[in-house]
């Protein structure tokens, strides 16, 4: 098991990029600040010259920053760099990468005091990373990351990328001409031996709305205002009771947790 650490505001940096989707984001940002008051919170366009992203940022205590579309296959792991750079101008002990359409319904009871990336383990072949709708980030992994300059390799403008060792993996690269920010930290994981820590406060899916009536979950992905997909698979491995995490925890172990959360 993990070390771990009960956060405070100030320990943590929130980190979203804003691509034409302001009517999530102030959705997402009422509920942050409702929660987490005080934490610092860093805002990225990714191309959208829209105005108003500068007043949402005003009015949330918001840091804002206009920028180039990254999220293209042209421009490799430039997207992830970026955000490192950001928030190591002033760095917390903790950053969260997260999406306009992620909701955050409680504080944190416990985080990871050990370098790792954590949130929702999700796999692909012989590769493992944290769904991109919430990703944590331990201060001496985001350091370690940006200092050895792994995001700026030119390979992860391949195409395909060096993380594409799947043929689901292709899709984004090859036929959508985007990068992935997920499986691109979860390569640079896998190439630099940072540990991925499943977190059970956080569940992150793709197209699948998370059941939190309980509140067992502090972060849960995705909330966009479109119906959910009916045709969507569970992409979350504690879902999957013979699947052991990087932490070391079983299906078994994770319903354990659930169920002290929700008694």
């Amino acid at each position: 098991m993990p070390t771990m650490l009960t956060p405070q505001d100030t320990n943590l940096t929130f980190y979203v990029n804003v691509y034409y989707d302001l009517d999530l984001l102030q959705i997402c940002l009422e509920q942050l600040r409702n929660v987490y008051r005080h934490a610092r919170l860093i805002l990225r366009s990714d191309g959208d010259s829209n105005p108003e992203i500068a007043t949402v940022a005003q009015k949330y205590g918001a840091e804002c920053h206009y920028d180039k579309h990254l999220m293209g296959l042209e421009s490799g792991g430039e997207i992830v760099d970026k955000m490192l750079q950001l928030f190591l101008v002033a760095p917390t002990p903790y950053l969260f990468k997260i999406d306009p359409d992620t909701q955050i319904a409680h504080r944190f009871n416990t985080l990871p005091q050990q370098e790792c990336v954590f949130g929702t383990l999700q796999r692909q072949g012989e590769l493992f990373s944290i769904q991109g709708g919430c990703i944590g980030f331990t201060l001496d992994a985001a350091r370690k990351f940006y200092t050895s300059g792994f995001f700026r390799d030119p390979a992860l403008k391949e195409c395909p990328p060096p993380w594409v060792i799947t043929e689901p993996l292709a899709h984004r690269p090859v036929q959508l001409g985007l990068t992935s920010i997920d499986w691109t930290v979860g390569w640079a994981c896998r190439k630099l031996n940072v540990p991925l820590v499943d977190w059970p406060e956080i569940m992150s899916e793709w197209q699948v709305v998370p059941d939190n009536d309980d509140l067992r979950y502090a972060v849960t992905h995705p909330h966009k205002q479109t119906p959910p997909n009916p045709d969507a698979i569970r992409c979350a491995l504690r879902y999957w009771a013979n699947v052991v995490s990087m932490t070391g925890h079983t299906g078994e172990l994770f319903q354990e947790h659930n169920d002290l959360h929700s008694s």
